[in-house]
């Protein structure tokens, strides 16, 4: 039985290295375009795309032709009579309904894709700043990490020491509360990892792990975006537009529905009198009367949405135009921001400069304490920016439309 268990457990294993071998991502743009194509969401998006894409067809069908028959048998002076009638109308649509209601599902299904694309594009965006969080949480582990190991050193030390002066048990029990809270953040960091993890797996379609050299390293600072007016492609915008065509386009087919609808289409009549039988032919051609009913309750509610539909467009051309200004003046914040302070590199050597100092035992306690915070709130303050940038730079791509064409 134990033996059983060691094969179970040795098949298990190997078919989930195959699995995890499977997603052998070399780098971020690659991570990026496996997310494009098998997000969930974004697939989703795409198949009720195609759904809403046969509301066209739907409305570009002919109503169906009736057939009306009747018989009616009975006797006269003449003797045995029969009347056998029958009818096929052909329906005939007046006031232009058929095009009205075309024009109307061209637009709400346009209206629907402005939608879909939108959701799309903030679960791209959303995965793109896991990604760079992702590889924040896998840098700030190792800063947490020496520090910890540091400030334990001491810590070590001290508490071998039999007798303490007042100054060095203060220094002990501030080293304790360190160290512990250190810890704590240590644990945190790692349960974030986890579960940013987790939902970008989730994101990519695949059940697998996702290495720190496929995650994005750098911020992409070049980027110059002076164009404040190039806001026309957004989805929000487009939405809004394809709203209020979409209203214009369900106030003529609410106009068009006044007219009734006429059925025309030939008519049999065969009448039988003592076996011999005597047949009419004929036209019928039917009508409504518009006296009661002009659809005029719908007409005017078309009427307010499509006022309501107007002030909506010009509402929201004037949010995306101050929302695009308020990303740009955003990004051209951050990014003058991390031009000026330490880089990567820079705090790397910062950081081994002060290992050396601690090393040689040349600083106090308290200082040692207050470096290590330092540079973890340096690194964090850094990684707070530099994911405000990327924010920044997607939030705009988005509201030029070029959030699925745009590289990292």
């Amino acid at each position: 039985m134990y033996l059983l268990k060691i094969i179970l457990l040795a098949i298990f294993a190997i078919s989930s290295y195959g699995a995890f071998a499977n997603c052998n991502i070399k780098n971020s743009q690659e991570l990026f375009n496996i997310i494009k194509e098998g997000h969930p969401e974004i697939k989703y998006n795409e198949s009720l795309e195609k759904a809403y894409s046969e509301t066209l067809s739907i409305s570009s069908q002919l109503p169906n032709p009736e057939l009306e028959a009747s018989r009616e048998e009975g006797k006269s002076l003449e003797g045995d009579t029969s009347v056998t009638s029958l009818a096929l109308s052909f329906p005939i649509e007046l006031g232009g309904k058929r095009s009205a209601r075309k024009n109307y599902a061209i637009n709400s299904t346009n209206m629907n894709k402005q939608i879909l694309r939108l959701s799309s594009e903030d679960a791209y965006i959303k995965a793109i700043l896991i990604a760079y969080r992702l590889r924040q949480v896998y840098e700030l582990l190792p800063i947490y990490k020496e520090a910890l190991d540091s400030l334990n050193k001491i810590l070590k030390i001290k508490l071998k020491r039999k007798s303490l002066s007042p100054e060095e048990e203060v220094e002990k029990e501030t080293l304790g509360l360190a160290t512990n809270d250190y810890r704590l953040k240590i644990s945190r960091l790692k349960s974030e990892r986890e579960k940013i993890s987790r939902e970008l797996s989730l994101s990519m379609g695949r059940d697998c792990r996702i290495s720190r050299g496929s995650l994005p390293l750098d911020v992409d600072l070049t980027k110059d975006f002076s164009d404040k007016n190039d806001f026309e492609k957004s989805a929000q915008l487009l939405q809004a537009k394809e709203s209020l065509n979409a209203a214009r386009a369900k106030l003529e087919l609410e106009k068009s529905q006044a007219f009734p609808d006429m059925k025309i289409g030939p008519t049999l009549e065969v009448e039988r009198v003592r076996g011999r039988d005597y047949k009419s032919y004929g036209i019928s051609v039917s009508i409504g009367l518009p006296v009661f009913n002009l659809n005029s309750g719908a007409r005017k509610k078309a009427t307010r949405e499509l006022h309501s539909s107007e002030l909506n467009h010009k509402h929201v051309k004037r949010h995306v135009m101050i929302e695009l200004e308020s990303e740009i003046e955003k990004y051209n914040t951050f990014r003058e921001s991390l031009k000026t302070i330490a880089s990567r590199d820079e705090l790397e050597k910062k950081h081994m400069r002060i290992e050396k100092l601690f090393k040689r035992g040349v600083i106090s306690t308290s200082m040692i304490i207050e470096s290590h915070r330092q540079l973890i709130e340096f690194a964090s303050t850094r990684f707070e920016f530099e994911l405000g940038a990327v924010e920044a730079i997607w939030n705009i791509n988005k509201i030029k439309g070029a959030v699925f064409s745009s590289k990292i």
